[in-house]
């Protein structure tokens, strides 16, 4: 089998990737082990964050990402539950308070970031839901959230709807350079050629390299989640802070934030879990009456930096990487750059800062 593109990971990065190609007219092979959103996309609160993003370039990665999510969206055949309506960062003590004034002064120097300090009684004005331990806060309306499995799902459906090929329980066994531009990869299913291949395999992403004799330094970074009934509107917006809170459409609340770099072992943590919820209880008192139904582990991508792997990789004509925390938020900048990369050669923003070479100066 042959194409211009092989995707491997059809998670929120890969699947981006995968339709905004097809769109442009190139013929993809989107590749996942299990299915689409089935890895970290599945096991996620899917915030949309550039709050809390370090300054350049990892700032303004995010941000091109949340500016591109609207336009994505209604290019796609479903609902995603797409809410771009800000995310309100809370300090429970006037010292967070104080080193959140610093922080977005800091933030401010990037241009088209925005975000309002606001005192205790302004938060709480905002969302009544919040405790009077609430010092101040942070408004910026930059931030958002989508339904990830949604989300991923229509981006899939889209990659077939556009002619594209999407392989799901499918295992890449091998990928091999068949000369310049010129790569196959061995799957389950059978062989799979093309002059690109893109690696947004997310915690697979460091064996898939393995293949190519490269180093991907990305380890999986476990977070806990809990989930709630469904209850009536408690929140306007995300929450973020002490901990992640969510509402989602359904009304059910997402809490919880925990990272745990411990390899591949997903077991949950009843400590951990109880942490949380008593975190979130502080920040909204009235949770004390909500009841949680389930909770959830899930691994996160996690570079050494924290900036995502983006771009071509150096001495491998054709190879790609697209690998990284927080790829809901950057999936769309991910999927609009790697297109004009094959397809212009000249991306909208620079991908040199993201670059596999910056962990190794003499890697060319």
């Amino acid at each position: 089998m042959h194409c211009d593109v092989i995707i491997i990971g059809a998670g929120a990065v890969g699947s981006s990737v995968a339709f905004q190609m097809a769109e442009a007219g190139l013929k993809v092979t989107l590749l996942d082990r299990s299915f689409p959103g089935g890895g970290t996309s599945r096991a996620t609160q899917a915030g949309i964050g550039v709050y809390a993003k370090k300054p350049r370039p990892n700032l303004a990665l995010n941000m091109k990402g949340a500016e591109l999510y609207p336009s994505l969206v209604a290019r796609l055949d479903q609902d995603v539950e797409l809410r771009m309506d800000g995310v309100l960062n809370v300090a429970l003590t006037e010292e967070a308070f104080e080193k959140m004034r610093v922080f977005v002064a800091a933030q401010r120097e990037t241009p088209g970031y925005t975000a309002d300090l606001l005192t205790g009684k302004e938060a709480r004005a905002m969302e009544p839901a919040l405790s009077t331990e609430v010092k101040g806060a942070a408004l910026c309306p930059l931030d958002g959230s989508v339904n990830s499995l949604l989300y991923v799902d229509a981006l899939a459906r889209g990659v077939a709807r556009l002619g594209g090929q999407v392989l799901a329980w499918t295992e890449v066994e091998g990928v091999r350079s068949k000369g310049e531009h010129a790569w196959s990869v061995a799957t389950s299913k059978g062989e799979v050629e093309a002059p690109w291949v893109v690696n947004a395999a997310g915690v697979d992403a460091r064996r898939i390299g393995k293949m190519i004799g490269i180093d991907i330094p990305i380890e999986p970074n476990k977070g806990h989640v809990l989930v709630t009934e469904a209850v009536p509107p408690l929140i306007r917006r995300r929450i973020s802070g002490p901990t992640l809170i969510r509402q989602t459409v359904r009304g059910t609340m997402l809490l919880g934030q925990s990272e745990e770099l411990v390899g591949h072992e997903v077991t949950e943590s009843l400590p951990l879990l109880a942490a949380q919820a008593f975190v979130s209880r502080r920040v909204i008192p009235s949770l004390t009456k909500v009841k949680v139904i389930r909770s959830f582990v899930g691994l996160r991508p996690w570079p050494p930096d924290g900036l995502p792997i983006l771009g071509a990789i150096p001495g491998m004509p054709g190879f790609l990487a697209a690998v990284g925390h927080s790829g809901i938020t950057w999936s769309p900048a991910a999927g609009k750059l790697l297109t004009e990369l094959v397809t212009t050669g000249k991306p909208c923003l620079p991908l040199e800062p993201y670059s596999l070479a910056r962990f190794s100066p003499g890697f060319a």
